[in-house]
């Protein structure tokens, strides 16, 4: 990381600190942040989703930034395991999320492309789990675009969809 700063006097930033000055204390008037790099890149999980499935989904697109393939796609398969129980609530009982995918499409609650999809996440996460199998970067980069989509028709849609429908007609 680096930074920008402007300082009052005529040392460098680093020899100004070095000499034990109490002024380059955060908050000094005479030396300040300007800016720092890289800018910090904050992860999102689409609108709408349930918090848990929010949170796992935002910690596999940041083990992707940090080359940790294999855990990222771990994480895709939580965030569907979460997404299914909440989706199928009481229903979803004990069952094992290769039901509950299976659930879902008979409902028509998921596309068959969908069910196709959620299978290959849970297949290839079991992968990662139980193997020495590696997975590249755009492995994995598809195995979040797919739970991404899958979190936007499953959550993002509804609610969009509702909002709309609660909306007044305009006159």
């Amino acid at each position: 990381m680096s930074a920008n700063v402007i300082c009052g006097v005529r040392l460098s930033p680093m020899d100004y600190v070095k000499s034990g000055s109490d002024e380059s204390i955060p908050g000094s008037n005479r030396i300040g942040l300007i800016d720092y790099f890289p800018k910090p890149e904050i992860n999102s999980a689409p609108e709408s989703c349930p918090d848990r499935a929010a949170k796992f989904f935002v910690e596999a697109k940041d083990n992707l930034k940090r080359s940790n393939y294999e855990t990222s796609v771990m994480l895709c398969r939580k965030v569907i395991d979460i997404s299914t129980k909440i989706i199928l609530g009481d229903e979803s009982g004990k069952e094992q999320l290769s039901k509950r995918i299976s659930m879902l499409h008979a409902q028509g609650k998921i596309t068959e492309q969908m069910r196709e999809w959620a299978h290959i996440v849970r297949f290839d996460s079991n992968s990662a789990v139980h193997s020495d199998e590696e997975f590249t970067a755009q492995e994995a980069e598809e195995m979040i675009g797919f739970t991404e989509v899958f979190l936007i028709y499953s959550f993002t849609l509804p609610e969009m969809v509702k909002a709309k429908q609660e909306k007044p007609a305009a006159v």
